[in-house]
């Protein structure tokens, strides 16, 4: 009898071994999956990010060469939903500030590159982590200012670009909404044209040249 007890006593405690491994082995897993998933959030940001930059760099250097004022236009419909953004080219010299004519002007490119501002989910979105969630309180220039709600600071929610180059002032903030951890990323321009890439870690106390 005393042997089937200690038996029984080894049974129990391999069976409590097995189950620690396997509880173990759940949360190892589990890890694992928030680990990507924060690493995949942080790559989609990013890539967000450098393709809007490309997109700057092509509107500078396409009114450039065709000598004509070129947008970059977060709110082409201007209807406030800022769902997509679209380069087009204008074909009217004598507007300072046109709004797209699609029977007129020409669309280069139109694209849901990131999500409207105060969407919720896991696609890059316009704006910054709020300051309540470690996010910036100040904009990102280097002369600080404060960061709009829809997370486009140029006027009429448009980069303009000049045939010189030049273009209007403002910055581009980009977030995961469900990722708040991967931070907020902006982009800024000055007049000159010149676009510049800064980061504020979630959590942190400054921006961050990248």
């Amino acid at each position: 009898m005393g042997g089937m007890g200690c038996g029984a006593a080894r049974w129990d405690r391999a069976m409590t071994l097995v189950e620690l491994m396997v509880v173990l082995g759940l949360m190892a897993l589990l890890l694992t999956l928030i680990s990507v998933h924060i690493h995949s959030a942080s790559y989609r940001l990013k890539s967000a990010v450098s393709t809007l930059r490309t997109l700057i760099q092509r509107a500078r250097l396409e009114a450039v060469r065709t000598n004509k004022n070129t947008y970059l236009d977060f709110d082409a419909d201007d209807d406030g939903i800022m769902a997509s953004v679209v380069l087009w080219v204008s074909m009217d010299s004598r507007e300072s500030s046109p709004s797209l004519n699609e029977g007129k002007d020409r669309v280069l490119i139109s694209q849901a590159l990131v999500n409207p501002p105060g969407s919720s989910g896991n696609r890059p979105t316009l704006g910054a982590v709020p300051a309540s969630a470690g996010g910036p309180s100040v904009g990102a220039p280097r002369d600080g200012g404060s960061i709009p709600e829809d997370g486009v600071s140029f006027s009429g929610n448009r980069i303009n670009f000049n045939p010189d180059g030049t273009s209007s002032t403002g910055s581009v903030y980009i977030h995961v909404p469900k990722h708040p951890e991967v931070g907020t990323y902006a982009i800024v321009l000055n007049n000159s044209g010149r676009a510049y890439v800064r980061y504020y870690p979630t959590g942190g106390t400054a921006w961050e040249d990248r």
